[in-house]
């Protein structure tokens, strides 16, 4: 482990006066920290061989079929680092019935759980590929099959796209959180979001300044003007917001999302074979407190017949999308900081949907 990763884990994140970023989830996104540095260090998801699974959750643990690929996840408890397959045995009144499983398969009990509600704000409008936001959907719902999920669509129609020539301004972009927290003002709940674009500043003045003191200078931003009490307006209904730290290295130790500097907002970074990735903006624990995997190779997945049946994105085991004109275009690699922000939202809503059932 570098030393520049180890004191990102052991600092932990900023403080947070409202309460948004505790002590609680500093050591939760610590743990999980390091589960996310040994997971990167290969590129392919851990296998397991469910030993002691009956011969129907077997079938259903090893199933490359799109739909029981949505209906299990594997989980690490980042409190005890225990692992556990959690399979979905049905819905009823917005409840989630499971089978909760450890790591060899073995049945431990069935359970129900509340699914909590997760909003991604990105770009789903192409006429041609898959879109980031639909990526990002996809490894949302994959790695917690069991929340809620939402789209808080940034480029929404052909006409924004034709008249801003693709290039949305910011108060676009303020317009869509706008009405997001005007529904939660009048009841709708959302736990949280995870935001995969930013904004990024090229910030050398920062450069020699402690993370405090390149916090307030951040904060000075222009562009924060109208979307902070937006922001805080959402997170103070206990809403967790989940912010990409940036692709763009050149000042990697300084440069990141200027909305990274709104109190409460929480950065994700990512990794590579245990290490930040060079491409990953923000190495200062000040704004980036969460890391996950950087980088994917999608392939087509076969079945018994050898007949292709969809496509793998994720790394986990199964079927993440089916194969289609617009899936078989996905490159051979995808990768970014963005593909971290729905990874580690997703465990983060997965883990308060099971804490008070394992």
């Amino acid at each position: 482990m570098s030393i520049l990763m180890k004191s990102t884990i052991e600092q932990g994140a900023k403080a947070v006066s409202k309460g948004q970023f505790s002590s609680v989830a500093k050591k939760t996104a610590q743990r999980m920290n390091k589960l996310a540095i040994n997971a990167s260090k290969s590129a392919d998801s851990m296998s397991y061989t469910y030993s002691k699974a009956t011969p129907e959750d077997f079938a259903r643990l090893t199933s490359k079929n799109i739909k029981d690929s949505y209906k299990r996840v594997t989980w690490t408890n980042p409190e005890d680092g225990k692992v556990y397959h959690i399979l979905e045995e049905g819905r009823n009144k917005g409840k989630v019935q499971v089978r909760i499983l450890d790591k060899d398969g073995a049945f431990i009990k069935n359970a129900e759980i509340t699914p909590k509600t997760i909003v991604i704000f990105d770009t789903f409008y192409s006429p041609r590929g898959v879109t980031h936001g639909e990526m990002m959907e996809t490894f949302v719902k994959r790695f917690n099959p069991f929340a809620n999920v939402e789209r808080l669509e940034h480029k929404k129609g052909l006409y924004e796209l034709i008249k801003y020539r693709g290039e949305l301004p910011m108060e676009l972009e303020t317009k869509r959180f706008k009405e997001l927290a005007d529904k939660m003002d009048k009841g709708k709940q959302v736990d949280y979001i995870s935001v995969s674009e930013s904004n990024l500043l090229n910030c050398l003045q920062l450069v020699g300044k402690t993370g405090e003191q390149q916090r307030a200078i951040l904060s000075t931003s222009p562009a924060l003007k109208d979307i902070r009490p937006i922001f805080e307006r959402i997170m103070s209904k206990g809403t967790r917001i989940f912010e990409a730290a940036g692709n763009d290295a050149r000042f990697s130790k300084v440069k990141t999302s200027d909305r990274l500097a709104i109190e409460g907002v929480e950065g994700v970074g990512s990794l590579v074979n245990g290490k930040i990735a060079k491409e990953s903006c923000s190495r200062n624990s000040v704004f980036t407190q969460h890391y996950e995997r950087h980088s994917y190779r999608p392939h087509l997945v076969k079945d018994e017949n050898d007949k292709i049946i969809g496509v793998n994105v994720t790394g986990l085991s199964g079927t993440d999308l089916p194969l289609t004109r617009k899936t078989r275009k996905i490159a051979p690699q995808v990768n970014g900081t963005s593909y971290a922000v729905p990874v580690r939202t997703a465990k983060i809503a997965l883990n308060d949907m099971l804490k008070d059932v394992i």
